[in-house]
């Protein structure tokens, strides 16, 4: 009976991973690894360049914002051209390129348009891959599919995180060495250092797409007009609306490390006299990152095991389980007094993670025709986007005014309203489709 199920096992990772999953998830590990290097360390070098809660907020929020700008019209022309592999390309590239561009920064605004200009190629690449995806198995290993792409996202973001984390624990002992023998650099150019490393990865992921993933005709059997009615199930419609409501909840994770780092007792709210001071004693909070390794991991594990369920017991019903995960943990992260309190809700976290991020790509290509699948997920991380901006300010100013009681609390909220939204739509419209809801 145990070769049974382990058989079967096997037998449906296969029909969930071929080719071009296979190489898109590798794909995703390089990125992934490429982009954590350097993304934990954007509140230290924003500190460092004169900004704090807010301007974090307002980075991060624009991050966001400006990728669902541009993901409507990618995921639309992916359609339309029936060749989503040079949008996936030209996205990933665009990315690579800007990395190492970060070093020469010199002011919190440097840092918001150039994350803005790697956002947009994350909202050209996005819709166009997730349709690649969704087009290359059948629709009952859809969640599955997602899922195995994310866990390889989540342990390229691990691999990422630990390397950093070595960086950091070398690059500055060996640049305050530098700094005693009088040559010229500051805490800064250690990330400046990491920024242009990180563009290897990120460079060998895109050489992986040109060479290996492979795009059929078939995959777009036709054109289509931007339409938003052809070829859209209703329920596609009632799903944007809930995601719109939690998106007001989620805010950027930079604020979950913010939080932890308060609980540990570092600050980012720095004065320039704390500037000065954190520069002088070349200090760094290396323990916030193993926090995120932390979580990354949790990502990874719940991955897969979120896909099983999803495909087993419906999948839209298991995003509202992961969703009401999500409000748990930010009420928790309003409240916490203790350290270790912060390594029990990272890992909560990742289980809302596994729980919600493949599934709900599958649960977008439940509703819709093949045909418009790019210009669906478009409007999907358009929802999801758009309202980061808002959610990420907002929070930041919360967290800043009145504390994080508030601010984890408001979020919190949100996404318990966005669980009841989308239960109440399933439960009239959820019906017809089983395997959907």
């Amino acid at each position: 009976m145990a070769t049974t199920h382990t058989n079967g096992f096997w037998q449906q990772m296969k029909a969930s991973v071929p080719r071009n999953v296979f190489v898109l998830g590798l794909v995703a590990f390089l990125t992934d690894c490429s982009s954590e290097i350097i993304w934990w360390t954007m509140p230290f070098y924003i500190a460092l360049l004169g900004g704090g809660f807010v301007w974090i907020g307002v980075v991060e929020g624009v991050r966001e914002s400006t990728a669902s700008l541009v993901t409507v019209a990618s995921g639309w022309l992916s359609d339309r051209l029936r060749n989503r592999k040079v949008l996936v390309t030209l996205g990933y590239g665009l990315s690579t390129v800007v990395k190492p561009v970060l070093a020469l920064a010199t002011v919190p605004w440097n840092v918001l348009v150039l994350l803005g200009v790697e956002r947009i190629g994350k909202g050209v690449r996005g819709a166009p891959r997730d349709a690649l995806v969704a087009g290359a198995v059948d629709s009952s290993h859809l969640a599955k599919a997602f899922s195995f792409h994310r866990m390889m996202d989540h342990a390229g973001a691990s691999i990422g995180q630990i390397a950093g984390v070595l960086l950091v624990l070398f690059l500055f002992p060996y640049f305050h060495r530098l700094a005693d023998a009088g040559r010229h650099v500051v805490p800064a150019d250690v990330f400046r250092f990491m920024y242009v490393l990180s563009a290897i990865p990120a460079a060998l992921a895109v050489l992986a797409i040109l060479f290996f993933v492979r795009e059929t005709a078939a995959e777009i059997k036709k054109k289509v007009q931007l339409n938003f009615r052809a070829g859209y199930d209703r329920r596609f419609w009632f799903l944007l609306a809930a995601m719109l409501i939690f998106a007001l909840a989620n805010s950027s994770d930079m604020f979950l490390m913010l939080r932890a780092g308060q609980v540990l007792g570092y600050k980012i709210e720095l004065t320039h006299a704390q500037r000065q001071a954190m520069a002088a004693e070349w200090n760094f909070p290396w323990e916030l990152p193993l926090m995120f390794f932390i979580l990354n991991v949790s990502k990874m594990v719940f991955s897969l095991p979120g896909g099983f369920l999803a495909d087993r017991l419906g999948r839209a019903r298991t995003l509202i389980v992961g969703w009401a995960i999500y409000a748990a943990v930010y009420l928790g992260f309003a409240f916490i007094d203790h350290p270790w309190e912060a390594w029990v809700l990272f890992i909560a976290y990742g289980l809302f993670y596994g729980f919600t991020e493949g599934v709900q790509k599958a649960v977008v290509a439940d509703f819709v025709q093949p045909e418009v699948r790019g210009s669906a997920y478009g409007l999907a991380y358009f929802c999801d986007g758009i309202a980061k901006f808002p959610a990420s300010l907002l929070l930041g100013i919360l967290y800043a005014s009145v504390g994080p009681a508030w601010a984890f609390g408001f979020g919190g909220a949100c996404a318990a309203a966005a669980c009841v939204v989308l239960a109440v739509l399933l439960g009239v419209f959820g019906r017809r489709k089983a395997v959907a809801s």
